[in-house]
């Protein structure tokens, strides 16, 4: 099938060759707008709101623009077009297309498909979250702005620009650790399940599954809105953002240039992190999405279009979230940084309490809450898909004709294992998840895959094999970029990661030395998932080491 056997039936579908006793018909994309706005919905995600804003403000404010646009260069787009191209030309999911690139390393594609289910099960948290508040958002006063209720604390203050120098705790954030997470105080107590969480987490996969279960098809008319939304809201909210008073001064704490930051390595570290992270590399679902494109798409401008489109969403936010910080600054009186945050208290503490002090301050919540569920749905329903479709393809006879069952259970089996993160100690178990499965895991098997791609496979032969696709030749610079440029910048920052490594804490507080074994254990099952193949094959091929290192390493 590596030249180009699969054929185009005339409604469009495809037909894939299987190395299983049958051929299955594989859907294809209604239309091109829907598979752009799939990768599109897969990309911009929570990270586009609440860590790239971050980064920039903590690491050089526009400076930081500086490595972050050098690796979407060199690293960003060459991935987004690789896996692209591997996925249309082969017209396979993850877990078949590396077979037939590099069969010593096919378990990459099931490394990948460990990345995107260790991720979707603590993702889909975050959308129980905000469920969560959207609800509470039709409460009025909203339940995050007063001091009064039964779970706050003594230690309370609704803060103004009178009471500046009095010591005490916002209500927003008590209303999330205390009300919403009920979270213990340490790592070591886990308590039980949140039922009202549990709930939620149930309401948010079945929106999932709901979204996905009749194929491609049927998702590329859910990302008609899912994917276009949020860029409306987000419009909506910088022009109400920026009349704000104290916004020029929250975005000019955004765009700030330090120079002095490019000379930290850290700063180039989490450049490269966040851009991998950010476009989906590694996960395979740009594969899986691409391999039900038309044979002849252009996926090397699909590859430059999503990327700006990604990235500027990025930049875009920055100015939404800072010119809300720059206004609470001003009315209470604080310095900036006393009032920024990251991560999860980004958007579930520091935004909603000043979007709680507008007029209107229910509709604006509202407003705010449910952008975030179409922010985050197509992300989480695009893992999904990349497992579900690579199972699919392996092993067509078994799943091809019962997939809405495969994606039932992989539902609930996530959502099970997704219960953990929702006890009274889940925030400490999704900080987990967060720190390893979408951090080393995913930059391992990103190193694997343009290594299968570009040397073992040869870079040549893979420009040639999509040349053939688009009826032209491939600039050299892709070549230059998926033969050096791209796999030295992924092991530099894999190699950064490792140099730069310290336990892990969550708001200052020391997890056991069992969490760091777990995470690693994370990073080690994808591992597992590429060596573990490869040693067997080794072992059970014909021939000497050599020999058999040699016939599996060339497809």
């Amino acid at each position: 099938m590596g030249d180009g056997d699969d054929k185009d039936t005339s409604d469009g579908k495809v037909v894939a060759d299987t190395e299983s006793e049958e051929e299955y018909e594989r859907e294809g994309w209604g239309k091109k707008i829907e598979f752009m706005l799939s990768c599109i919905g897969f990309a911009v995600g929570f990270g586009n709101l609440w860590r790239f804003p971050y980064l920039c403000y903590k690491y050089g404010g526009g400076a930081f623009l500086i490595p972050y646009f050098i690796s979407l260069a060199i690293c960003g787009v060459p991935l987004m077009a690789l896996e692209f191209g591997i996925g249309q030309y082969f017209v396979k999911g993850p877990t078949v297309v590396f077979k037939k690139i590099c069969p010593l390393l096919f378990g990459t594609g099931f490394s990948m498909i460990m990345v995107s289910f260790l991720v979707s099960i603590y993702y889909v948290v975050i959308l129980a979250w905000v469920l969560y508040f959207l609800f509470a958002s039709f409460i009025s006063p909203l339940p995050w702005t007063t001091c009064d209720n039964s779970w706050n604390t003594p230690e309370c203050l609704v803060r103004n620009g009178s009471n500046v120098n009095e010591s005490g705790i916002s209500p927003a954030v008590e209303y999330f650790n205390i009300r919403v997470l009920n979270k213990t105080a340490n790592p070591d107590i886990s308590g039980p399940v949140k039922w009202d969480l549990a709930l939620l987490l149930i309401l948010a996969w079945v929106i999932v599954y709901l979204c996905i279960f009749k194929g491609v098809k049927w998702t590329g008319k859910v990302v008609y809105f899912t994917a276009t939304f949020p860029y409306l809201v987000l419009v909506i909210l910088f022009f109400r953002g920026v009349t704000l008073d104290g916004a020029g001064l929250g975005i000019s704490y955004y765009l700030k240039l330090d120079t002095s930051k490019l000379a930290d390595i850290e700063t180039w570290k989490e450049a490269g992190t966040q851009i991998f992270y950010s476009l989906g590399a590694g996960f395979g679902s740009l594969i899986a999405f691409a391999s039900y494109n038309k044979r002849n798409n252009n996926f090397l401008k699909d590859a430059v279009v999503i990327s700006a489109i990604n990235c500027g969403t990025s930049f875009f936010a920055g100015f939404v979230i800072f010119s809300m910080l720059g206004y609470m600054s001003k009315q209470q009186g604080l310095p900036i940084e006393k009032v920024v945050d990251e991560g999860p208290g980004l958007v579930f503490m520091v935004y909603p309490a000043g979007l709680s002090t507008l007029p209107g301050s229910n509709f604006w919540s509202i407003l705010f809450f449910f952008m975030l569920i179409t922010l985050g749905l197509d992300s989480q329903f695009a893992m999904v898909e990349a497992i579900s479709t690579g199972l699919t393809d392996f092993w067509p006879n078994l799943f091809a004709s019962r997939r809405p069952y495969l994606i039932l259970g992989l539902c609930i089996v996530e959502f099970l294992i997704g219960l953990t993160c929702i006890t009274k100690g889940g925030i400490y178990i999704f900080d987990l998840f967060n720190t390893y499965s979408a951090g080393t895991a995913m930059i391992v098997t990103v190193l694997f895959e343009i290594m299968a791609v570009s040397w073992f496979y040869g870079v040549r032969r893979y420009t040639r094999n999509i040349g053939s696709l688009l009826s032209w030749r491939v600039w050299i610079s892709w070549d230059i970029c998926w033969a050096f440029l791209t796999p030295l910048m992924i092991a530099a920052v894999f190699i950064f990661s490792l140099v730069f490594y310290t336990p892990i804490t969550y708001n200052g507080i020391l997890y056991p030395w069992w969490a760091d074994f777990v995470g690693w254990l994370m990073a080690v099952l994808c591992l597992l998932c590429i060596l573990l193949p490869a040693i067997y094959q080794l072992i059970y091929t014909e021939g000497t080491f050599k020999e058999a290192s040699k016939a599996l390493s060339t497809a």
